[in-house]
This record gives C-alpha cells, structure tokens and sequence, in this order.
C-alpha cells in the first residue's frame, strides 16, 4: 500500500488472504480487490450500520451452508478465527468471493426468467424460516414507528425547497408528492389495523429486485446485497418485489408467482394488506427525492421510476389487490 491511500480502506488483516495491489471501488460500501486467493468483494459499513452488517454476514453464511439450486448468493469468507464479518478501523467489514455477472432492467426478462426469480424467492423464504435468531428489524417495529401526522407533514410540497433540475421540473415533484400524501393517507390505517400479528415475521431479502439479481450464463441469478434485511411476512416481499409488474404486464407477474406458488404458499387474505403496505413503504420512501434534489448521479432515473410507480399503485391498488387475491386464490 501506498502511504497515500487511507488507512481505513486497508485490506483487514483477519484473513488468510494477501492484498495485491490496490482495490476497485464499486459502490460506496463495496471495493473489490485482488487476491493471492482469487479476487473478492470487501463491504464495509459504518460503526452506526455495524448490526446490519453483521446480520448479512450472518445471512450470506446461513444460505450458503445448504445447498438448494433454486437460489445462489455470494460465497461468503470467514476470518481466520471463523468469524462471519470483523471489525477493522471501526468499521463492521465482510468478505465475499467476486462473483461475475450483469445486472438487467427488470423489462427485460422473459417469463421463464420471472419464473425463476419466483421459485428462487420461494427456496430463499423456505430457508430462511429456519433462522433461529430473531431479526433485530421487523416490518411490525418499521409500521409501528411512522409518525402518521409528521408523515402527512413531510409530504407537503411547501416543506421541501424544490430546484429546477434539468429533466424532472418542480411541478411533477409537486403532483408526484400530493400522490403519496393521498395514498399514505388512503393506506396507512388498513396497513396497521390488517396486520397479521400471528405471523412469525422470519427474515426477507427486503430489497429483491433489479438491483440486487446478478445474472450469468444459465439461470438463477446471484441474489446479492442483503443489507436491508428485516423479519415480515412473505406476502410483503412478494408484492414488493413486483411492484407494479402486475399492472405493466399481468402475464409476466403471473409467472413469477406461479414459480412461486409452485414451491410454497401465500396467504390470500393477506394480500390486500400486503398491497396497503407496500403503498406506504413507497409513499415514505423519502431518500429517492432527497438523492434528486441533492443532484446525485443517477438519481434522476430512480426518481422518474418512482413517480410511475406511485402514479400506478395510487390509481389501480385496488385491482391489483385483487389480482394478487385470484391468483393465489386459484393456486391453493
């Protein structure tokens, strides 16, 4: 290492592995380096996100200790001492194995892909209803500390300062935010009060999606990032995952969820909740905006996926309500 390169991005030295060179960065979290074992990805996260790290780690290793071939994820490297993740400079570190591939927009799978994807979601929830430590995050604990007046509040146009970028105007901010206000109003109750308290709330991906499927030769894809995982229902991720698809194109959702329902079961009466839910995880998903209008790099984009998104769920949440209830409803 040179001197100029900061001491709190070194190589952790709680493994058997030796640096060569110096590191690739990725993403804010992730640098990949170049090993006497082979190349690898290091994540670090912050002494604020030292638990989240540790709960991947601690998640990456479970799943890939038994072998199922409907799911990959990355192949997780223990210290020297056997540990999961270590702490390095402050710092909660894990290493994994580089894992070649591709992302892809989500419009560009087949059905056959979307299928996959469902029964690799399947296989996932399957193993992970063995996890015997309790998630230290819940959908529950999440629902129960929303603010409904301060939320209401936060999605006023008038208390944001709104620039002119190039692309998205102020006016489509505007109408993009009265959508969410609306939708978290018209959901937040139904979301609370049809909660299904008898649930186990065993952990989910929380985050499985087109940013997260790492696709190579031959199917599935590697699901990567396991950060934001927390304990919820399964119906919850399903329609998470989907989103809007079902509105977009129904044929290509039905397959997922025949993939699905192929392996395991949802419950209908749980999926006009799951749909409430949904609507207000996206009305208060506030850090999208915030990434606009601060003028990150790529931010424009999620943005503009955001605005369909909503606009979509606000109009037609009750169709797709009941699209998830007939299809799961005609599986069982």
């Amino acid at each position: 290492m040179t001197s100029s390169f900061p001491a709190s991005l070194a190589f952790p030295n709680d493994y058997d592995l030796r640096p060569l060179g110096k590191p690739m960065p990725v993403t804010e979290r992730v640098s990949r380096w170049s090993t006497d074992q082979g190349d690898v990805a290091v994540k670090r996260f912050t002494a604020a996100d030292s638990l989240r790290g540790a709960r991947e780690a601690e998640l990456i290793a479970f799943l890939g200790s038994y072998r199922d071939d409907a799911y990959r994820v990355q192949s997780l490297i223990r210290t020297t001492t056997g540990k999961t993740s270590t702490e390095h400079d402050g710092q909660r570190i894990l290493v994994t194995r580089w894992e070649a591939g591709t992302h892809r927009p989500y419009d560009t799978y087949s059905a056959a892909e979307w299928a996959c994807l469902g029964r690799c979601l399947a296989s996932l929830h399957a193993r992970l209803d063995e996890v015997t430590t309790p998630s230290p995050d819940t959908l529950s604990l999440r629902l129960g500390r929303i603010d409904a007046e301060a939320e209401l509040l936060r999605l006023e146009p008038s208390s944001l300062f709104i620039p002119e970028h190039v692309g998205i105007d102020s006016s489509s901010v505007t109408r993009y935010l009265a959508v969410c206000r609306d939708m978290f109003a018209s959901c937040y109750a139904r979301a609370i009060e049809a909660f299904p308290f008898d649930d186990t709330e065993q952990p989910i991906h929380n985050d499985f999606n087109q940013f997260n499927y790492l696709f190579h030769a031959g199917l599935p894809p590697l699901i990567i990032d396991w950060e934001a995982s927390i304990g919820a229902p399964r119906e919850f991720e399903v329609v998470r995952c989907l989103n809007h698809l079902p509105l977009k194109n129904a044929t290509l959702a039905r397959s997922f969820l025949a993939g699905y329902l192929s392996l395991r079961p949802l419950h209908a009466d749980r999926m006009r909740w799951a749909v409430d839910v949904s609507c207000v995880m996206h009305a208060t998903k506030h850090w999208v905006l915030e990434g606009w209008i601060a003028g990150r790099a790529g931010f424009e984009e999620r943005l503009r996926g955001a605005m369909e998104m909503v606009s979509m769920l606000a109009r037609e949440r009750n169709g797709l309500a009941d699209f998830y209830i007939q299809c799961v409803g005609d599986a069982s």
